[in-house]
C-alpha cells in the first residue's frame, strides 16, 4: 500500500489487528499497535477494544488489564463494550475477583452491568464450586429488575450438579420450566452429570 503511496488508515490497522487476533498472533498485534504509536497515530477506542478482545480471547487477561490502564492514561474513555469484554475473560480464566471489582468500577463510572456481565460472573462462581457468591450475584441480578436467563440457570444448575448438590439443581430445573425457560442440551447434561456424582458417592458410602 505505502509503495504505491497509499497510507494505511486508522481502519485499515485496527483490521490488521483484528485479523492477527483472531488467528491467535497476539505478539504480532501487539507489534502491529507499538509501532501504529510509534509513527504518531492516535490509537482510538476501536482499536483499543479490538486489541483488548484479542487478549481476552486468548488467555491474556494481565495484558488486557494493562491496555484498559493505558486507556486512562490516554485519557480515553472505555465504554461497555470494554468492560464486557475484559469481564467475561477474567472470568472465563478464573479471575473473578479482578472481575468483580471491575463490575464495581463499572458501576462507579456510570455504566450499567446487563445480563451479558451477570451471567458471566455466575458462570465463574460456578465453574470453581462456589455456589454461594454465585447466587448472592444472582440475587443482585434479580434486584436491579434482570430476570434469570437460560444461561444463568444452566451455570447455575452446573455448578450445583458438580457439588453434588442435585436437589437443589432439580428445584432450579423445575424452577426455570415454571418460567417459560426451556431447558436445553447443556442443563441436561448437566444434571445426568450430578446424578451420576450422587450415585458414585452413594456406591462408596454402602461399601
Amino acid at each position: 500500500m505505502v509503495s504505491s503511496g497509499i497510507w494505511p488508515t486508522r481502519v485499515t490497522y485496527t483490521s490488521l489487528i483484528y485479523v492477527l487476533s483472531k488467528l491467535n498472533r497476539m505478539k504480532e498485534a501487539d507489534q502491529l499497535f507499538e509501532k501504529i504509536t510509534a509513527k504518531g497515530i492516535s490509537p482510538d477506542l476501536v482499536m483499543y477494544n479490538v486489541l483488548i478482545d484479542g487478549h481476552c480471547v486468548n488467555g491474556n487477561i494481565d495484558s488486557a488489564f494493562s491496555l484498559l490502564k493505558k486507556l486512562d492514561e490516554m485519557k480515553i474513555l472505555p465504554d461497555e463494550v470494554t468492560y464486557h469484554t475484559i469481564l467475561q475473560g477474567s472470568c472465563r480464566e478464573g479471575k473473578i475477583e479482578e472481575a468483580r471489582e471491575l463490575l464495581d468500577q463499572m458501576k462507579r463510572k456510570g455504566f450499567k452491568p446487563d445480563h451479558v456481565s451477570y451471567n458471566a460472573l455466575i458462570s465463574g462462581y460456578s465453574r470453581r464450586g462456589d455456589m454461594k457468591d454465585a447466587f448472592r450475584v444472582r440475587d443482585a441480578m434479580l434486584s436491579i429488575g434482570f430476570n434469570p436467563t437460560l444461561l444463568t440457570y444452566n451455570a447455575l444448575i452446573q455448578g450445583l450438579c458438580k457439588n453434588q448438590q442435585g436437589e437443589l439443581a432439580e428445584e432450579l430445573l423445575k424452577e426455570m420450566v415454571s418460567k417459560g425457560i426451556t431447558p436445553d442440551d447443556s442443563t441436561y447434561f448437566s444434571m445426568i452429570e450430578g446424578i451420576g456424582k450422587v450415585d458414585k458417592s452413594v456406591e462408596s458410602c454402602d461399601s
